[in-house]
C-alpha cells in the first residue's frame, strides 16, 4: 500500500461517456447477473452457512431471491452446501384451486392434514426425480424403489403443479396415498371407495422416504437439501387463509423430516406472512430457534452500495479497487506492515497467510467501514439534500445520514432493492445532466485529504430520490390486485398528508365497508407503507403515519444553502 497518505491513482476525469453503461446489476435477485460477484456476507448469511435452520425469512427486497439463486445453481460463494445434492420447489401454488380441491376430495376431514400429506408428497417427489437424473439410474435396489414410485405416482409430469398431479392421481381410482406426520397416520384415497382392497394400488411415503435417504447416502450426497420458494406471494380472503394453513402444513413437515439427516428443506418466506403463521401445533419458541431472518444492518447497508459501485467501475475498466484505497487517506488507522501486505492485491496468498493470524489492537472505527465510505464518496458528494416535512424546508445532512434514515420503511427496514434502485436512477439523472451540459466535465479533487471525483451533483441525487420514491410507491400498488383501486385513490387524496387513522381511510375512499378499511389499513401496515404513530388495541383508534421512505419529498424551487 505505501504511504498511509492519500495517492492521486485515480484518472483525472471521471469517463462520463461511461456512465449509462455502468452494471449495477438487477433489482430482482433472481436476474441479477453480478449477484455472486456482488454477493455480501451478513450476520444473517453466516447463520445461513452454518446449515442449521430450514426458514429463511425476509421482508420483500432483503435478498431471499439471492440466496435462493446462489443455492439452486451451486454457487461457490455457498460452500457449505457443495456437497449436498440441491433441489427446487418453486412451483407457484394457485390457492382458490387448492381449497376448491380440498372441498371436492377431503370433505368432512382435518384439511391440514392433507396439506401435510401434499407437502411430503411433493418434496419427495422433487428429490426422487433429482435421483432419477443421476448417471446410471437406477443403480441399486433403493433406485429401483425410487424409480417404482416415480412410475406409480406419475411424478415425471413436471408440466403439472402438485395440486394437478394429486388429483389426477386418485380421482382416476389408482392408488391410496399413506404418510405418517409427527407420528399421527394420514392416508388419502379419493376415487377408491368402491373399489375392492385387492384391486387399489398404494403409495407409502415413509417407504419412499427412506430408500431415497439411501441413495442420496450411497450417490456420496451429504444429503439432499429441498429450496423452496414462490409460496408466499400476495393473496387475500379465502385465498390467504388457505395459504397460511397451506405454508403451516410445510413447517410440520419440515419438522418431521428434520430427524432425517439426508433430507434438508430450506422455506423461503415473506416476513410479513410468516409473522401471521398458525405456530400452535409446533409452538412459536420451537419455531422462530429454527429461523433465520434475512436482515440488513446500517453499516451492511452501505458495504452493498460500495460492493455495487466498485464492481461497475471495475467490469468497466474505469478504475481497479486497490487504486480506490490508495486514493483513500488511511493515517488515522496507523496501518502496519501485516494490514499493507494483507490489503495488496500482489501479496502471494502464502505471504498473506503467514500474516493473518497476528494480534490486533481494537479501533472506534471498523477499517472496512471505511473503505465502504470511501468507494461511495468516491462517486457521491459529501453532503446531499434533505427535505424537512414537518419545517416544509431543504436542509443539508451528511451523506451517509441520508443514506442509513432516508430508506426506511414503516418496519424499519432498509432493502438492498431500495439502495439499488436509487444508485441506477441516481447514475441516470446524473448522465442525463452531463449530456445536457456537454461543457461540464468531473474533475479529480482533495477532499478531507481523499481524492474523489466532483461527480454526482447534489441536485441529481435528490431528484434521483424523489423518482425512486415514486417507483417504490408503484411497487406498493401492484402488490395485492384487491387494493389497487384504494391505494390509488389514497395517493390522489392524501396530499402533503403524513398521518391517518381508520376515520379518514371510512371517509375518503369511497364505497369501503367498515372491514374493508381494517384490512386495507392491515395490508399498508404489514408491507411498510405505514407504521403505527399512536398504539391502540382497536385498530379503529389506532393512528399511523407514513415513513420518510414514502413521504412526499417536493422538488426544491431555489438552490439550496450549502453546508458551512
Amino acid at each position: 500500500m505505501g504511504n498511509k497518505k492519500a495517492k492521486k491513482s485515480l484518472p483525472d476525469h471521471f469517463p462520463i461517456s461511461c456512465l449509462r453503461t455502468l452494471n449495477f446489476g438487477s433489482a430482482d435477485g433472481h436476474r441479477d447477473c453480478v449477484a455472486e460477484e456482488a454477493f455480501i456476507v451478513t450476520s444473517s448469511v453466516r447463520q445461513f452457512f452454518l446449515n442449521k435452520n430450514s426458514i429463511i425469512v425476509g421482508a420483500i427486497g432483503t435478498g431471499k431471491s439471492t440466496l435462493f439463486r446462489l443455492l439452486k445453481f451451486n454457487s461457490q460463494n455457498i460452500g457449505s452446501y457443495k456437497e449436498d445434492m440441491i433441489v427446487s420447489l418453486e412451483e407457484a401454488i394457485s390457492f382458490n384451486e387448492l381449497g376448491e380441491f380440498v372441498k371436492e376430495y377431503y370433505q368432512g376431514k382435518e384439511e391440514k392434514t392433507l396439506y401435510q400429506l401434499l407437502w411430503k408428497f411433493n418434496v419427495l417427489s422433487k428429490v426422487a426425480i433429482s435421483i432419477s437424473q443421476q448417471e446410471g439410474f437406477p443403480a441399486s435396489d433403493a433406485e429401483k424403489e425410487i424409480n417404482g414410485f416415480l412410475i406409480a405416482s406419475n411424478s415425471a409430469d413436471s408440466y403439472s403443479d402438485i395440486v394437478t398431479k394429486i388429483k389426477n392421481l386418485v380421482s382416476s381410482a389408482k392408488v391410496k396415498l399413506e404418510a405418517r406426520i409427527a407420528d399421527n397416520p394420514i392416508s388419502f384415497e379419493a376415487g377408491l371407495l368402491d373399489k375392492k382392497e385387492a384391486d387399489k394400488g398404494k403409495i407409502n411415503l415413509e417407504e419412499v422416504q427412506r430408500a431415497i435417504s439411501k441413495a442420496i447416502k450411497e450417490r456420496g450426497f451429504k444429503r439432499a437439501t429441498v429450496i423452496i420458494d414462490k409460496i408466499d406471494k400476495f393473496v387475500a380472503g379465502v385465498e390467504y387463509i388457505t395459504q397460511k394453513e397451506f405454508i403451516s402444513a410445510l413447517l410440520d413437515v419440515d419438522d418431521d423430516l428434520s430427524s432425517d439427516q439426508y433430507i434438508n428443506l430450506k422455506v423461503f418466506l415473506r416476513a410479513d406472512l410468516f409473522d401471521r403463521l398458525d405456530f400452535s401445533s409446533l409452538g412459536y419458541d420451537k419455531v422462530s430457534d429454527n429461523v433465520i431472518f434475512l436482515r440488513w444492518s446500517k453499516d451492511e447497508t452501505l458495504r452493498f452500495l460500495a460492493t455495487r459501485i466498485i464492481i461497475a467501475l471495475k467490469n468497466e475498466k474505469i478504475v481497479r479497487p486497490e487504486e480506490i484505497l490508495q486514493a483513500t487517506d488511511l493515517s488515522e488507522f496507523d496501518l502496519s506492515l501485516r494490514e499493507k501486505i494483507l490489503l495488496s492485491p500482489n501479496a502471494p496468498k502464502f505471504v498473506k497467510f503467514l500474516f493473518r493470524k497476528k494480534e490486533k489492537v481494537e479501533r472506534e472505527t471498523s477499517l472496512f467501514e471505511k473503505f465502504d465510505k470511501s468507494i461511495i464518496t468516491k462517486l457521491f458528494p459529501r453532503d446531499l439534500i434533505h427535505y424537512c416535512n414537518d419545517k416544509q424546508e431543504y436542509v443539508e445532512i451528511s451523506t451517509f445520514e441520508f443514506l442509513s434514515s432516508h430508506f426506511l420503511d414503516g418496519n424499519n427496514v432498509c432493502t438492498p432493492r431500495y439502495i439499488l434502485i436509487f444508485l441506477k436512477e441516481v447514475v441516470n439523472q446524473v448522465a442525463s445532466y452531463y449530456e445536457e451540459n456537454p461543457d461540464q466535465i468531473s474533475e479529480l479533487v482533495l477532499v478531507n485529504n481523499d481524492w474523489e471525483w466532483d461527480l454526482f451533483k447534489k441536485k441529481c441525487v435528490y431528484d434521483a430520490y424523489v423518482s425512486a420514491k415514486n417507483t417504490y410507491v408503484k411497487n406498493v400498488g401492484t402488490l395485492e390486485g384487491r387494493w389497487t383501486k384504494s391505494f390509488e385513490v389514497f395517493l390522489a387524496k392524501r396530499g402533503n398528508k403524513t398521518k391517518f387513522d381508520f376515520k379518514w381511510i371510512k371517509g375518503n375512499i369511497p364505497d369501503i365497508t367498515e372491514d374493508d378499511a381494517i384490512d386495507f389499513i392491515s395490508f399498508l401496515q404489514v408491507i411498510g407503507f405505514l407504521k403505527i404513530a399512536d398504539a391502540h388495541p382497536d385498530i379503529k383508534r389506532r393512528g399511523y403515519e407514513l415513513p420518510i421512505l414514502y413521504k412526499a419529498s417536493p422538488m426544491p424551487k431555489k438552490q439550496v444553502q450549502s453546508k458551512a
